[in-house]
């Protein structure tokens, strides 16, 4: 996953080139999202990871996404989908 990750999302789990944090909502969807991807399609390759800019996924990794199971499994199959559907 961490390889993926490295390889294929230009900040890796940062937000953007010179963010000196990444916020524990933002590193878990993106970890458990495309340990999920990968463990369905292991060959996984992507496209584009354009979705990252997406105010759908800036809803789900805003600080006020609270951690309740709910809103913890969407932003996490919301990456999971993305990378799948590319």
């Amino acid at each position: 996953m961490v390889s993926f990750v490295k390889e294929n999302f230009p900040f890796g789990f940062a937000k953007t080139e010179k963010a000196k944090a990444t916020p524990r909502v933002r590193f878990e969807a993106i970890s458990v999202g495309v340990a999920l991807a990968l463990r369905e399609k292991p060959d996984l390759r992507r496209s584009s990871v354009d979705w990252l800019d997406s105010d759908e996924f800036k809803e789900y990794t805003t600080s006020d996404a609270s951690n309740n199971e709910g809103k913890l499994k969407l932003r996490v199959e919301y990456v999971r989908d993305q990378l799948l559907k590319g």
